[in-house]
């Protein structure tokens, strides 16, 4: 099991590290007033109705602000002069959330029309084709993230900000203040992880540039199952190794990227808040797990990608912070529940091209690793980094890196 928690440093106050007022920086130097983007980059303001425009009208993302009233940054929602600002802000966001979300529904709706009754006209006007077609998952899927989303999302702000008043912003603190301080912790085994996957997909495009068909990198390294039998030229088409190459490849660089996002995202989050050797642990248990799921319940399918040890860490973080109730707000605890029901609704849009049972055993086996090692704590720190979990982490740090060199070898022909 994992070990006690600490105090996080020399702060033995029964407050969470993001809601500590030196959890932020000293305000800069030059201006009472001014903004802090997500670069980092600082936005002076006169005085305190200069600031208030400048939040309303600022196009990028707000991260922090400074006033007189503080010498740090502080969230912009922690001062209420601002907050009849941030509400235009949201409602100017939601009318672009709502516009983009039109625009994008019928242009991705024909596409789903026009792709439907191609597969269904093509395969005997069978209803079958409808939900096996590639074209018309991807169409669905598109329509979904890029049209329908965006419109909830545009409905949801302004539903919200119908039913409160400027001064209920206070209640967003909070969310605010941990999604500020989880952007500025130092994740270094988050980008190792990320190097490693970039490094293969370096020499994926070089292998593959230019290929039509199913693509060398992926015969070469791929977990092929059942299609293996379609190649008979790759004697290595059913070896064992193949289940620790396969999450480290993938088959289009979108969906590199798409992982990758994620991976950056639930990997600072749980490097920061669960200790960097479980990041590791989780995924590789994850990506593994998830790929025995796929080889015995998709049997028929190529499998590639990383989403296995993804859902590991998002099913991870789900029942950590679940146990560890005190340690993140409430509404940052909503989104990964969020993010669920999300990859459910993409896996049954996506099913004609998504691994969903790579996802549901990589997400089974991330939740059963956080409860089995952690226990429940009403404790307002983050667990400690025990000596044993060190050991672990760092020996499968060393069989990343091995899995990495080897499949890049495999990949390479070499």
């Amino acid at each position: 099991m994992a070990g006690p928690t600490s105090a996080d440093g020399d702060h033995p106050e029964d407050i969470p590290a993001w809601a500590r007022e030196d959890a932020f920086p000293l305000k800069p130097t030059g201006s009472d007033f001014g903004l802090i983007d997500p670069k980092g980059g600082e936005h002076f303001a006169t005085n305190a109705a200069d600031l208030a425009q400048k939040v309303a009208q600022f196009r990028g993302g707000i991260d922090l602000v400074w006033t007189p009233d503080s010498p740090r940054l502080v969230v912009p929602e922690a001062v209420p002069a601002l907050h009849q600002s941030l509400r235009q802000r949201q409602e100017k966001f939601a009318a672009n959330d709502i516009s983009d979300g039109r625009r994008m529904s019928l242009v991705f709706g024909a596409a789903v029309l026009w792709t439907g009754f191609a597969a269904w006209k093509n395969h005997g006007e069978d209803l079958h084709a409808l939900y096996s077609s590639q074209h018309t998952g991807l169409a669905a899927l598109l329509l979904f993230i890029f049209g329908l989303l965006p419109l909830y999302e545009g409905w949801k702000t302004r539903r919200r900000l119908t039913n409160t008043k400027p001064e209920d912003l206070k209640d967003e603190i909070p969310e605010a203040q941990f999604d500020s301080w989880l952007q500025r912790r130092k994740v270094p085994v988050t980008y190792f992880l990320l190097g490693c996957l970039a490094l293969v997909g370096l020499a994926q495009l070089y292998v593959d540039w230019g290929s039509a068909g199913m693509k060398p990198s992926i015969l070469r390294a791929g977990l092929l199952k059942l299609q293996a039998l379609n190649y008979p030229e790759i004697s290595n088409g059913g070896a064992w190794w193949r289940m620790m190459t396969a999450p480290m490849l993938h088959g289009y660089i979108v969906h590199l990227l798409m992982n990758a996002g994620g991976i950056l995202y639930l990997g600072r989050r749980t490097e920061t808040l669960a200790r960097w050797p479980h990041l590791l642990i989780v995924f590789a248990m994850s990506a593994w797990i998830g790929g025995v799921a796929s080889f015995y319940w998709m049997p028929n399918s190529v499998a590639v990608g990383s989403s296995g040890g993804l859902m590991g860490l998002l099913g991870f973080m789900l029942v950590f912070e679940k146990m560890h109730a005190r340690l993140v707000p409430k509404p940052a605890q909503r989104r990964l529940l969020a993010g669920i029901v999300l990859m459910v609704i993409i896996g049954l849009l996506g099913m004609s091209f998504i691994d969903n049972a790579a996802h549901a055993g990589g997400l089974l086996a991330g939740m059963m690793y956080a409860g089995i090692v952690f226990p429940r704590s009403a404790s307002f720190h983050r667990p400690d980094t025990m000596l044993r979990d060190k050991v672990v982490g760092g020996f499968v740090a060393l069989m990343i890196i091995v899995v990495t060199c080897f499949t890049i070898q495999q990949v390479l022909g070499m």
